[in-house]
């Protein structure tokens, strides 16, 4: 996707995409600051990178991800900390393969997609500690 000449690139992919990037009329980094402590704004911010990766080859920001992971593990929630994180290497795996890019490079040697991969061997080994409840 090439940025229209004169235009931020958040709203030359807001025209592009018919505002897959917007989240109540903002983009996903404009709520930041006011939001980041709730889960559901966040998932809202994943489903909005998520719309704007398929309509754009445009990588998600691996930010969101990781909010709704840390929350949910506030939660305890660790399936859906699981989910969140495995959806995230899922969509950088098919970035990487679409875009024929070499492992372990770029976006995945930096920090934040380190840090949800190590939050998902975590929450897994969490996960697989919570106690069930039997089912009837």
């Amino acid at each position: 996707m090439r940025k229209a000449p004169g235009k931020p690139l958040g709203e030359a992919v807001a025209e592009a995409t018919g505002g897959a990037n917007l989240v109540d009329g903002k983009q996903t980094w404009e709520l930041v600051a006011s939001w980041k402590h709730d889960i559901e704004v966040m998932k809202r911010c994943c489903t909005a990178e998520m719309e704007t990766y398929a309509k754009t080859g445009l990588v998600p920001a691996p930010y969101y991800f990781e909010r709704v992971a840390i929350l949910a593990r506030k939660l305890k929630d660790f399936d859906q900390e699981i989910a969140y994180c495995e959806t995230y290497m899922r969509v950088v795996d098919d970035y990487y393969r679409v875009n024929n890019l070499p492992p372990e490079e770029g976006l995945k040697a930096g920090p934040r997609y380190r840090a949800i991969v190590k939050r998902l061997a975590k929450a897994r080994l969490l996960a697989a500690q919570e106690p069930h409840e039997p089912s009837l």
